[in-house]
């Protein structure tokens, strides 16, 4: 299912959205949810990241779409927003909290399709390389790209990025399974690396982004030392 909110003052907009989300569904035989706001504060007094892509509208009073989008990316920020605005002036100031694009008013529906069919090839894309992390605050959609590197001590796992540490339970093992895929692997039982984000590997620790250097397991050292290599000389480094 995917999950779309809208946020517009004016009910007229809301409701011709709502109807056009619902027309390209149909369509489309699309399950989509659709949760309408007609003020800012209403999405952002509880908000949660629950969302695939949200409408919002720029010039609302009280709390303005640029304002609700940063509001939005202190906890969110991979959702697809799109901004609906009655002039094109406004859209450069959503490059500022990472807006995927901006719709005019009136909407016709062709136009929006378009747009929206554009959005969706973004979710996918982005659940395609990022995974969901539990939080005691809610889940946190994270971009495997960034994860430096996983921790495991006490049954908890550590997920190192170069923006933020995240905590939960789980088994690293697991973990392994989830992003072997995505050029992760274990330098020893505790860690789980990402090979993008590795400096140097010499011959017993792994230097990491950020100068976090860890060590290689003797069982493992061979085994990093070779995807390490093979790694970059893929990528051309």
């Amino acid at each position: 299912m995917i999950k779309v909110a809208i946020v517009d003052d004016d009910f007229m907009y809301l409701e011709k959205l709502y109807r056009k989300i619902l027309q390209y569904s149909e369509a489309h035989h699309l399950e989509i949810q659709v949760t309408s706001y007609s003020h800012g504060f209403e999405l952002v007094s509880d908000f949660k990241p629950i969302y695939d892509i949200i409408f919002l509208d720029i010039e609302m009073p009280h709390l303005n779409g640029i304002e609700v989008a940063k509001e939005i990316r202190k906890s969110d920020p991979h959702v697809v927003i799109i901004f609906i605005t009655n002039s094109a002036k406004y859209a450069v100031k959503g490059y500022e909290v990472g807006a995927f694009d901006y719709m005019m008013k009136p909407l016709e529906y062709e136009s929006f399709a378009v747009k929206f069919s554009l959005a969706l090839s973004a979710i996918h894309s982005k659940d395609a390389f990022s995974i969901l992390l539990p939080q005691e605050e809610g889940s946190r959609n994270v971009a495997i790209s960034e994860i430096i590197y996983i921790e495991v001590r006490n049954h908890w796992l550590y997920i190192i990025t170069k923006d933020a540490e995240y905590k939960m339970l789980g088994s690293l093992k697991e973990m392994n399974d989830q992003l072997s895929d995505y050029h992760f692997i274990m330098c020893n039982k505790s860690y789980l690396i990402n090979l993008k984000h590795v400096s140097k590997v010499n011959s017993e620790n792994v230097v990491m982004y950020g100068n976090h250097e860890l060590k290689m397991s003797r069982s493992r050292r061979k085994a990093v030392q070779n995807a390490f290599l093979e790694y970059y000389q893929r990528t051309g480094w």
